[in-house]
This record gives C-alpha cells, sequence and structure tokens, in this order.
C-alpha cells in the first residue's frame, strides 16, 4: 500500500497532546463535565470508552494494524538500507557517475546495515539479510565476487578490440576497461560524435585516446557490416578481440533520437580536437567509400534513404537512419512521450511510453521490428563473426576471444518462460546456437567464443 495513503490522516503530536490536556482537565474537574451540552458529553463518553476498551472486533482490528505498521516500518528502514549501498547511491545522482573501488580500509570502515525482512539473492537465490556495501541485491559472498569482477584488469597490451554498440552502460565501460588495460579499441554506435564527446571528457583521457577509434555504424544494414569488415581487414590485418555487444531490446521511434541528431550533423570541424581524433579512423573509412559511390540518393523526401545508390549507408549515415519513421510510430505523439530537454541519468531522452514491445506477446509485434531485433542481434553479429574470426586466424597467439552478449531470455532449458518478446527471445537463441556451433572449432586455433548473459541493464 502506497505509504502517502497510509500516513496522510496521522495526527499531530499537537493535536494529541491537546486531546490529552482535555481529557485530564476534566478527570481532574469532573463538574466541567456537566457543564458539557449532553448530546457533545454523550458523545464523547461513548468515544473515550470505545478507545479505552476496545470490543473483541475492534481489539483484533488495532493488532492487525498495529502489525502492519511494524511492517511498513520495518520495510522503510530497509528501502533506506538498500539506497545507501554504492550501486544504488550512483543511481539516485542526476547523472549516472561510475563509483570508483574503496580502498581496503574504507571497506573496513563501512558500516553493515542489516535488513528485517530477507532478501533473495539475485545470483545464487538464497535468503540474506546481511547487506552487501555495493549490491543491493546479492549475498555478501555474491557480492564481494561481483565486486572483484567490477575492478578486475588485464594486461591486453598490444591487442586490437572490436566493440559494438560503445556508447552506453556495458558497452562504454568494456570499451574504457580495454583502452586502460592497454588495447586498441574499434568501437561502433550509431551516434558516433556523442559517443566521441562522452569519451573524450574521461579524467584519463590523455591516456589512451589515441588508441580509440569510433565508427558510425548501423548493424540494421548488412551491406555495412560487410564494408566495415573490409575495412578491418585492409587497415589492421589482425584482430586479438571481438565483442558483439549491441543489441536492440525495445524499438525507439525516430523521437527519441532526435535530441542527438544536431550534433552528428555538425562539421567535425567544429568540435574540439580531442573529439576529430577519435573520428579520424571513420572518416578515413568514409573517404574510401567515395571512390564507390555511384551517385546521389534518388528520394529528397527523407532525411536518408535505406536502398540508395550509394553504399554503404550505414556507414556514412548511421545517425539519419535512426530518423526514418515506421508507419506505427504515427500513433505516438512525440512531445508527449519524448519531452525535449528531458533526459535521464545516461543523457538519454527520457521515454514517457506507456507500453513497448517488451510486454507484446505473439500477435502484437510490428514485422518491422521483429526483423529489426533479429538484425541487430544475431544476423550483424554472425557477419562480424564469419568475416573477422578468419582475421583473428591469422596469428595464433592463443589468447584471441570473442564475446557475444546474449541474455538468459535465450536459454531453452529454463523451466519457466515468460510469453512475452518473443522476438528478442528468437534472436539471443540464436546467438546462444551460433556460440555453441562454433565455440569447439575455433578453439583449435586458439580464438575462445563465449556467450555472456549481463542481465538487465
Amino acid at each position: 500500500m502506497n505509504e502517502e495513503i497510509v500516513t496522510k490522516n496521522i495526527l499531530s503530536a499537537e493535536e494529541i497532546n491537546r486531546c490529552i490536556a482535555v481529557l485530564e482537565q476534566l478527570n481532574a474537574e469532573t463538574s466541567q463535565i456537566f457543564e458539557i451540552p449532553k448530546e457533545q458529553r454523550t458523545a464523547l463518553i461513548k468515544a473515550a470508552g470505545k478507545f479505552s476498551r476496545p470490543d473483541r472486533e475492534e481489539f483484533a482490528k488495532r493488532k492487525k494494524d498495529a502489525k502492519a505498521l511494524a511492517k511498513r516500518k520495518e520495510e522503510k528502514r530497509d528501502r533506506t538500507a538498500r539506497k545507501e549501498t554504492g550501486i544504488r547511491s550512483a543511481r539516485e545522482a542526476s547523472i549516472f557517475v561510475a563509483p570508483k573501488l574503496l580502498a581496503s580500509n574504507e571497506l573496513l570502515n563501512k558500516e553493515v546495515l542489516e535488513l528485517k525482512v530477507p532478501r533473495i539473492c539475485y545470483v545464487c537465490k538464497t535468503k540474506f539479510t546481511k547487506m552487501h556495501h555495493f549490491y543491493d541485491t546479492m549475498c555478501t559472498d555474491c557480492g564481494d565476487f561481483n565486486y572483484a569482477k567490477r575492478f578486475q584488469t588485464a594486461d591486453v597490451n598490444g591487442q586490437i578490440a572490436v566493440i559494438t554498440g560503445s556508447r552506453l552502460k556495458i558497452g562504454y565501460h568494456i570499451t574504457l576497461m580495454l583502452l586502460r588495460g592497454g588495447a586498441t579499441v574499434i568501437a561502433t554506435t550509431r551516434f558516433p560524435v556523442d559517443s566521441a564527446i562522452r569519451f573524450a571528457k574521461e579524467e584519463d583521457f590523455k591516456d589512451w585516446g589515441h588508441r580509440l577509434k569510433i565508427h558510425g555504424l548501423d548493424l540494421r544494414h548488412i551491406p555495412s557490416v560487410e564494408i566495415f569488415c573490409n575495412f578491418i581487414e585492409q587497415k589492421y590485418g589482425r584482430l586479438d578481440i571481438l565483442i558483439n555487444n549491441a543489441a536492440q531490446t525495445v524499438r525507439r521511434p525516430a523521437g527519441f533520437y532526435t535530441h542527438l541528431i544536431e550534433n552528428e550533423e555538425k562539421p567535425i570541424s567544429s568540435f574540439h580536437s580531442d573529439v576529430q581524433s577519435l573520428l579520424c579512423d571513420h572518416l578515413n573509412c568514409l573517404e574510401e567509400l567515395k571512390v564507390l559511390t555511384i551517385g546521389a540518393s534518388s528520394n529528397q523526401n527523407m532525411p536518408v534513404t535505406w536502398h540508395g545508390p550509394e553504399p554503404g549507408i550505414g556507414l556514412r549515415a548511421s545517425a539519419k537512419l535512426s530518423q526514418i519513421p515506421y508507419s506505427f510510430d504515427n500513433t505516438l505523439v512525440a512531445q508527449e512521450v519524448f519531452p525535449e530537454g528531458k533526459l535521464d541519468a545516461d543523457l538519454q531522452q527520457v521515454d514517457l511510453r506507456k507500453t513497448n514491445s517488451w510486454r507484446l506477446k505473439l500477435g502484437q509485434i510490428e514485422t518491422t521490428e521483429m526483423i529489426e531485433v533479429q538484425l541487430v542481434n544475431s544476423v550483424a553479429p554472425f557477419v562480424l563473426c564469419n568475416r573477422l574470426s578468419e582475421v583473428m586466424k591469422k596469428d595464433n597467439t592463443g589468447k584471441k576471444h570473442i564475446i557475444n552478449v546474449s541474455a538468459m531470455e535465450g536459454k531453452f532449458y529454463r523451466d519457466f518462460k515468460e510469453d512475452r518478446h518473443p522476438h528478442t527471445n528468437m534472436a539471443k537463441a540464436a546467438l546462444n546456437m551460433l556460440t555453441h556451433t562454433a565455440a569447439g572449432t575455433l578453439a583449435k586455433d586458439g580464438i575462445f567464443m563465449n556467450a555472456v548473459d549481463t542481465g538487465w541493464v
């Protein structure tokens, strides 16, 4: 029950003290009772008697109310305790900043919070009451393990990595970890300028900025993915790590990305030199594409078209492609569901839609969205693995890795399967099967392919 509804009629201390004072005065000077009009006196005596000597039904109700109040207090105390964990505190900030590793002496001095109501660990499913200092949904054992892994580093100096979906969240922080470990990272995103601006703001950018190459790439356009693979083959000639992180879980209409387009369309020269340096590799790729250009786009009514005569539209106009509307988007009023200037903690557009495809069942999902999900979540990763694994085989170091970011929705052996979002389930299941099928053979060439369930992010 909503706490505000429960507590909105609570008497103030002043009101209670005034009530006590009136009753004490009447008890001290009983003659005053008879000065009260009979009707009021009768009502007062009845109310006082009912309060001080409740009948069996009222007594049972009070016991029930007392238990409910105690439970609400415990829940409130537990909510407060969970809010004080590191990960929840970070989420409360208006702009999310990844928490830094706490020193061992700081951990020793941290107060261990206890929950009144046991919770079930998100990972191992055991009940726990002792709170982990960082994770609010894990027991201390799982929390300690995951906290250590969160900040684990590896020496990848001199290695070359490709990662998709690198602009936000997991992809962004994987990219940072690889860069800080010494790798050269080729990072793809549909919004390369926005991505470059974000990375250029990192405190230690000067240490690794020269090793980061950001490319605009829309994975829905598979011919562009093929061209991107050609570029990697020709420019780098070798590859050590491939991380297929990009995924489409919920389709966002054009209005969700509108606020990003202004920067994406500006001349690169108008940005700070740090931002420009991150996009140089992409510009070189686009220059090579110009050689293949046949002619101008034939449809001037759209900001860009999928099937224009120029090759590599997913590389040349990755941001603009997000602005192509679909017929079923017309039911939305962009200003209402995507209010201008309202951004979340990741500096993403706030989405006020009442429902999206994550809640939909078979028979309710648009075919175009289903196809998009397959392209991004399974077809593009297949093309990248298929093409770039050959590049990875050129020098067998025994330390090559392909990581396919999957999800529990793609598992077949779960006892209970939700009937919602079947299109994302089938895409992740396909990615899992690609991993299961190819991993054994690739391992013989020193390439270790794994699928990883990151959980909801």
